[in-house]
């Protein structure tokens, strides 16, 4: 499993369930902040009890002990979330809004989540993201050294996915 694979794979959980906000409002509506960190805090524990399932040792060297951005654009709004990845890989403090020290973005939208949601093949749904940039994973602003990284990194996602 690549890198850029296997650090979206660690969201995966995340997205699939914050792609069900239409349950907690109508759908022209969009969900707050609140009710989605709600659903984040439930894909993190459930990410978490099956971590030891997932192959994430190609992803250590790159996000274990570091804080991850994710920006989910819906319609007009952007909701921001961090999320701190341990040394085991698991996934704690979760918390609504951007934090200065993510050395990591994973950027999508809505749409993206709900597409992996309703898929038959979530993990090929996400990689096909990725391929296709609706799931863009890179260096926070700031840190010039994981900018390098994940710039290299996307250049070969093609040949990797």
């Amino acid at each position: 499993m690549n890198p850029v694979r296997t650090l979206v794979s660690l969201f995966l959980v995340l997205a699939l369930v914050s792609a069900s906000g239409p349950v907690l409002a109508q759908e022209s509506e969009t969900p707050s902040d609140e009710e989605i960190k709600t659903l984040l805090d439930d894909g993190v524990a459930l990410y978490n009890e099956n971590v030891d399932q997932l192959d994430v040792s190609f992803a250590k060297s790159l996000i274990a002990g570091k804080t991850v951005n994710v920006y989910i654009e819906d319609g007009g709004e952007t909701h921001v979330f961090s999320a701190s990845v341990e040394d085991d890989m698991t996934i704690s403090n979760v918390a609504t809004g951007p934090n200065a020290d993510a050395s990591t973005r994973i950027s999508t939208d809505r749409q993206t989540l709900e597409s992996i949601a309703s898929s038959s093949d979530p993990l090929g749904e996400v990689e096909q993201a990725v391929r296709d940039d609706r799931i863009r994973v890179s260096g926070e602003k700031g840190h010039l050294v994981d900018q390098a990284v994940w710039t290299v990194a996307n250049v070969f996602k093609g040949f990797l996915l």
